[in-house]
């Protein structure tokens, strides 16, 4: 049989070359996560129950929340099912589930601090903070949010990394990481708290690494559970199959079978405790919005618009066209192309509510991130210096969305941008500008 990966610029590293890669990927883990941590933690009410959820599955063994309910703020409402006699998270189930191990090392940690540091919580200066360090992680739950959200995207930069690292020389590899971590919404987005995306992104960058490594049966389990996690997915779980099933045959039987016991978890506790084969979430369009207009507002707009926030992305653009017209990391770089070109098609008529920027392509910077390799070969000096201005651009745009409380109140102040739409096209007050006027 040929091998699939005849033209595969990415070799096996060797024990010398995973050793440097490994060691300078944890530096940079490190570096992430402490920018992540430090920065204010930017929660909204559809992460609400994911931490009394883990935290009912850790002391209780189920994933009702009926003794939060009482408690919780009237505008958290909508973040609930009720399903015969309880409540429950009416968001994935994944996420709580997959955060659950580190809440538990939350609760282990603020439960000791507490017991042996009982004054220190008076002396805090946010109530958040006080309520977080008395060990009370439903009052604390941003920083909860918060730490979760900065370790899954830490680790996501990471992964990164690690692909980069094939694909690039060591300082490019590095380079291009940082801009991923620092440049793009993975700051401002997905580290900032338990929503779907940066678990979402974790395990897309995980399914890419296991292609590129040549471990595609892994990528089963990853993509199983990003379905689970976000299902707007399913595009990449067919993609990614359909590649596995026709360059990969001999792989498919195991890439299947370590899918197949996510799947079957997911859909038993679907049918068992909420009674239908998916939950209501994944069945429940968002807000529709002209398809046409959508597509232009998700590339284009001054508060939406995924070229304004993270403008790089129109260098990937062309290395989607390198990877289709050229043989670059052929014949998976044609699939790995798909994605996110796919998920622009799924996004397009969809509505993003409230949020920071792009918030539905922020699952696909991965992909984007990929496709700027075969471009920054073929830089010259002047689309070189086009390529860092668009870089620092990114940086500061990202850095105003994970940093300012001002920024985040775009979607609610001075009208929700639900009420008024047209808001995401006012150049007069764009989102990542909201506080410096």
């Amino acid at each position: 049989m040929p091998d699939p990966y005849a033209s595969d610029p990415t070799p096996p590293l060797g024990y010398t070359s995973r050793v440097k890669s490994i060691s300078t990927g944890a530096r940079l883990f490190l570096a992430a996560l402490v920018v992540y941590s430090v920065c204010p933690p930017f929660t909204g009410y559809d992460s609400y129950y994911v931490v009394p959820t883990a935290l009912s599955l850790i002391r209780h063994g189920t994933t009702a929340v009926d003794e939060f309910v009482p408690s919780a703020p009237e505008v958290s409402r909508y973040a609930r099912e009720k399903v015969g006699e309880h409540w429950y998270n009416y968001y994935p189930i994944a996420v709580p589930v997959l955060a659950a191990p580190l809440i538990a090392a939350v609760d282990f940690g603020t439960a000791v601090f507490a017991r042996f540091f009982p004054l220190t919580a008076q002396r805090a200066p946010h109530p958040i903070i006080a309520s977080f360090l008395s060990h009370d992680l439903i009052g604390g739950r941003a920083i909860v949010e918060l730490l979760c959200g900065a370790i899954f995207g830490a680790l996501t930069v990471w992964v990164m990394y690690a692909i980069l690292a094939r694909l690039l020389p060591p300082g490019r590899a590095v380079a291009l990481t940082l801009l991923f971590a620092f440049g793009t919404t993975q700051w401002s987005i997905a580290s900032r708290n338990l929503m779907q995306h940066g678990l979402s992104i974790l395990l897309l960058t995980l399914a890419i690494y296991a292609v590129l490594s040549r471990r595609v049966a892994w990528a089963g389990i990853a993509l199983a559970l990003s379905f689970t996690v976000r299902p707007s997915n399913f595009i990449a779980v067919i993609v990614f199959t359909l590649f596995v099933a026709i360059h990969h045959r001999h792989d498919l039987k195991r890439y299947l079978l370590f899918a197949a016991p996510v799947a079957a978890i997911f859909f038993a506790y679907n049918l068992l405790v909420l009674g239908r084969l998916f939950p209501k979430y994944f069945v429940t369009s968002p807000g529709r919005y002209p398809p046409l207009t959508g597509f232009a507002m998700n590339f284009v707009s001054p508060s939406r618009g995924l070229l304004i926030y993270v403008p790089v992305v129109i260098f990937a653009l062309a290395g989607f066209w390198l990877a289709w017209r050229g043989k670059w990391l052929f014949p998976a770089g044609r699939y790995l192309a798909a994605i996110p070109l796919l998920n622009m098609i799924l996004i397009a008529p969809l509505w993003p509510g409230h949020c920071f920027g792009p918030r539905y392509s922020a699952d696909m910077m991965p992909f984007f991130f990929l496709f700027l390799v075969p471009v920054l070969g073929n830089l010259r000096r002047a689309s070189g210096a086009v390529f860092v201005a668009l870089a620092l651009w990114g940086v500061f745009v990202n850095f105003r969305g994970a940093t300012s409380i001002a920024v985040n109140q775009w979607s609610a102040l001075p009208v929700s941008v639900d009420e008024a739409q047209w808001r995401v096209w006012d150049w007069r007050d764009p989102q990542f500008l909201r506080g410096l006027k």
